[in-house]
């Protein structure tokens, strides 16, 4: 008896000395992943974080298709392997394959990871059409004035935040639990403090494109000064309730009332992310209502300082050049597919191997598929 109360004792100072560190953010993690059952972040840790509710406005629904897409049977069995939740295909505006698995379905909601990136990148587009911000080539400081830029070094833009060419000195590594520009921005509890502490100047400003998260949430904290309120309750006026989403969203927070986590967090439902894909595919009109610039749209949608990346979209390899899509960690895909007017949204808590790139094999199953249904 003595013996395990000594060891809970330590046990508790250890924990103490973590909770009040440098490093205290990873009890946040090791609940909202290892005691979860997972290595990393996953698709339902909404309830280990604070969240901001962005509640249904207008919701509309999707029309079914006369006709219903099947999956090839060794292409569903790949998706089942990478633990597929939720498949949704949209051709000519209607939904022509939909399935579920396990608890997962039309109104669950789960993270979209970095598909979130493309989101801020959206609403920064609507901001400058807003006239809340003047345009992508404003400095990133005209916003967040506290922003220390070395001496020597160019100072970014929102477009380099965007096209992840700001050059700043961070390492993306999802696996490091004390890796600051990953792990910490996630788990953390003052995201602005912290991005505010990675300055650039590890590549020439404009010139080189290295994947950042943390390019995005200072991306995000400017978006958020310049529209004077909540990202989420911004989203959700301008976009959000302009495509129709019928399910109740949310968006992870840094801590309680605190600011959103641009860089990943939108939870909404398979359903309501096709609408953001079909927003994109019809160039960014919902009927005849413009909500996003096309011609902006189109730049985006180009690769800007990689073949592979515009403005927070990403351009798939060749022969799949002409897909371009939001994408997140674990597999979660927006992919829009002009040439064919489809959109595929997949959620899911594994990706596979990567193949080209940044690519893996659950996205090359899904454009398998897709080559199979242009066939027939």
């Amino acid at each position: 008896m003595k013996k395990l109360t000594r060891v809970l004792a330590v046990l508790i100072v250890l924990f103490l000395g973590l909770k009040f560190s440098p490093y205290g953010y990873i009890i946040k993690g090791i609940a909202g992943a290892y005691l979860d059952g997972h290595s990393s972040a996953h698709i339902y840790d909404r309830e280990h974080f604070d969240q901001r509710d962005i509640p249904v406005i207008n919701a509309q629904t999707l029309p079914e298709a006369t006709f219903e897409r099947t999956l090839d049977p060794d292409i569903a069995a790949t998706l089942e392997d990478f633990d597929t939740k939720g498949l949704i295909v949209i051709e000519n505006d209607s939904i022509t394959y939909e399935n579920y698995w396990d608890e997962h379905g039309p109104s669950t909601i789960s993270n979209s990871f970095s598909t979130a990136k493309t989101v801020i990148t959206l609403l920064v587009q609507i901001a400058i059409q807003d006239g809340y911000i003047g345009s992508w080539d404003d400095l990133i400081t005209d916003y967040i004035p506290e922003y220390t830029i070395p001496a020597g070094t160019a100072t970014p833009t929102l477009r380099h935040l965007s096209t992840m060419t700001a050059g700043l000195k961070a390492k993306e590594n999802y696996k490091n639990p004390l890796n600051r520009t990953t792990a910490k921005l996630y788990y953390g509890d003052d995201v602005v403090d912290l991005a505010l502490t990675i300055p650039p100047g590890k590549n020439p400003t404009g010139e080189v494109y290295e994947y950042q998260s943390i390019q995005t949430q200072l991306l995000t904290i400017a978006l958020s000064r310049a529209v004077g309120e909540s990202i989420a309750s911004y989203a959700n006026r301008e976009l959000f309730a302009k495509v129709g989403f019928e399910s109740q969203a949310t968006w992870h927070l840094d801590s309680d009332g605190g600011l959103e986590l641009g860089f990943c967090c939108l939870n909404a439902s398979v359903r309501d992310f096709a609408k953001l894909g079909q927003l994109v595919l019809h160039h960014g009109y919902k009927g005849e209502h413009a909500i996003v610039d096309s011609t902006f749209l189109a730049m985006a949608t180009t690769g800007y300082k990689s073949p592979y990346y515009g403005h927070s979209f990403w351009i798939y390899p060749a022969p799949y050049d002409y897909i371009f899509g939001f994408r997140g960690m674990l597999g979660q895909d927006i992919i829009i597919d002009p040439r064919h007017n489809r959109t595929v949204v997949r959620v899911g808590q594994h990706r596979g191997k990567k193949t080209i790139g940044d690519f893996n094999e659950m996205e090359a199953a899904l454009l398998r598929q897709t080559d199979l249904w242009d066939a027939q």
